[in-house]
């Protein structure tokens, strides 16, 4: 048998490297990884890359992952120094890595962000922050004044996941002198007597992100129920808006995606990730017919320039 060269050895081992599949390597400074190829994660995530590059970033050095990809890699590059996670699956699987890098969630609710940090047994800090989905208590409430001046009862439905934020609201209505009225539902118990209970004596009824207590099967009859009781309803999401709620205040995902670049430029920057932060930019929408239907007159742009006043009354129009 004639004896093969080195050089035949050499040759088919390449051949044999390039027939197999190699997978992407985190040879980038900043991996956005997004939960899902939807609209809204595309939308900021998009954002995201042009405002980088618009301030300096070279575009070779922002990596773009689904979360399939992200799970396919088997080690953090040494170069990696921030892992940017859209949506709350995406934030989940970065922080089951471990990686060294500093993970900066967005597009992600409150609830979520703290619930996959107790899941991994670990806490907000330095390396890990969050820009959160919700908005704060206090835009909401404000935004109710301004479009119902005479509220002074909030209603809210809560439910098991939604509950710990009952302090937070509170507080928010003590400083405003509002008063609430409360219903607490859980899976297996009535939903319309935890909503009556929140509609007792309320001007208005505050719905709260919550997966068990508003969902596809209930938010129907929450809706009607309130509509019924001429108690108008401020959403936490523009769909309800749609469905029959007076108004939300919520943010875009271009809104998002901007913010998310001001905090990733503010770690380049210093080497340490600012604090978790609520959106600072949002956008109001009004249901036009449910505020005819109540004897109200509500222009969504007017309502947003005058809650941008509001909470920065130094910045001129």
């Amino acid at each position: 048998m004639r004896k093969l060269s080195w050089r035949w050895w050499i040759r088919w081992a390449l051949l044999a490297c390039l027939a197999c599949p190699i997978r992407p390597a985190l040879a980038h400074v900043i991996h956005v990884i997004s939960s899902d190829n939807s609209a809204a994660f595309q939308e900021a995530s998009d954002c995201l890359v042009q405002e980088l590059v618009r301030n300096g970033v070279a575009r070779r050095d922002i990596g773009l992952w689904s979360v399939a990809e992200f799970q396919d890699q088997a080690a953090d590059a040494a170069d990696t120094r921030l892992i940017v996670s859209l949506g709350t699956e995406a934030f989940r699987q970065v922080s089951a890595r471990n990686t060294r890098a500093a993970v900066l969630a967005a597009l992600i609710p409150r609830l979520s962000f703290e619930r996959v940090l107790q899941e991994g047994n670990k806490k907000a800090g330095t390396n890990v922050s969050a820009l959160f989905l919700d908005q704060p208590f206090g835009r909401q409430l404000d935004l109710l004044r301004l479009a119902l001046p005479a509220t002074r009862h909030v209603g809210v439905l809560w439910g098991p996941e939604s509950i710990g934020q009952q302090a937070m609201l509170n507080m928010a209505l003590q400083a405003r002198g509002m008063e609430s009225s409360e219903g607490l539902y859980s899976e297996g118990r009535p939903l319309i007597d935890a909503l009556r209970a929140a509609l007792q004596g309320a001007d208005v009824l505050l719905s709260v992100a919550d997966n068990t207590a508003y969902n596809s099967s209930t938010v129907a009859n929450i809706l009607l129920t309130s509509y019924r009781a001429k108690t108008p309803v401020i959403a936490f999401s523009p769909a309800y808006v749609k469905a029959g709620a007076l108004l939300s205040v919520y943010s875009t995902a271009t809104q998002a995606g901007h913010q998310v670049a001001t905090m990733t430029a503010h770690f380049l920057q210093t080497g340490s990730l600012p604090a978790n932060q609520y959106p600072s930019d949002f956008t109001v929408t009004t249901n036009e017919y449910v505020a005819r239907s109540l004897g109200l007159n509500l222009e969504a742009k007017v309502l947003s320039e005058r809650l941008r006043k509001l909470e920065h009354p130094e910045k001129k129009p």
